[in-house]
């Protein structure tokens, strides 16, 4: 009996001594681990002298056809491109300025229809085949419509009638001289004014179901509604020829 215990109790001390043995190499790894992270984080942040980038141009094909449309449409306004929503929305408190950069510097619409005194008036997302995220869209016409700024939806190669757009976004006609949209883009812009109007409901519903438990109360997540942008997925061979002056 007295064998079998020194032997338990040596076999006790291995199994001490290799636990201690691996947790501190455990920590040799992981301390090293965190100094080639370091000093990755450090590479990466140090710029290169060639930038591994090529030029490209700002909209894709469809989008450049939306974007001259909105220029006959709106001769008197200025007709911006993929401006992110921070460049002319402002916190109510301006402690919360960081936090909220952090969290909207990635949404933006294709297009901002702007005043000469700098003021957006009214936004444009053009819908291509990969479509947008209903998260995104709803982010987008709540937080647009708080601050007094009209929200459109496009679909390449559909274009609304532009006296309404007009009227929405500055109470005014458009262009006279615009041709009628055939039957198959007002079915199309029918379509799109249902799903807007069916958001709309739904996102009235959902603030009437929050309402008292605080302006701030935690919403969508934000995966939800965040948008891809075309510098890691491009929507097509936009690479533009580098000319030196």
């Amino acid at each position: 009996m007295r064998a079998l215990s020194g032997s338990a109790s040596v076999l006790t001390l291995l199994v001490v001594i290799l636990m201690v043995a691996s947790g501190f190499v455990m920590a040799l790894w992981w301390q090293d681990h965190q100094q080639r992270q370091r000093r990755k984080s450090k590479r990466v942040r140090t710029l290169p002298r060639q930038w591994p980038l090529n030029p490209r141009r700002i909209a894709g094909t469809a989008e450049r056809e939306v974007w001259h449309w909105l220029r006959a449409v709106f001769p008197d306004h200025r007709v911006l491109v993929k401006l992110p929503v921070t460049r002319y929305t402002v916190p109510h408190d301006p402690e919360k300025a960081r936090e909220w950069f952090g969290v909207l510097s990635g949404v933006y619409c294709t297009f901002s229809i702007c005043t000469d005194d700098a003021r957006v008036i009214g936004c444009v997302d053009v819908i291509g085949k990969h479509g947008i995220s209903r998260g995104n869209r709803q982010l987008k016409q709540t937080l647009l419509a708080q601050c007094g700024i009209g929200y459109w939806v496009i679909m390449q190669g559909s274009l609304p009638n532009p006296d309404a757009l007009r009227a929405d976004f500055i109470g005014e006609a458009g262009i006279d001289s615009e041709p009628p949209p055939t039957e198959a883009q007002q079915l199309e812009q029918m379509r799109h004014q249902l799903h807007e109007t069916l958001d709309r409901s739904r996102e009235r519903r959902h603030q009437a179901n929050r309402a008292g438990a605080g302006a701030e109360e935690e919403g969508d997540t934000v995966a939800q509604w965040r948008q891809e942008d075309s510098f890691l997925a491009p929507v097509d061979s936009r690479r533009a020829e580098l000319r030196k002056h």
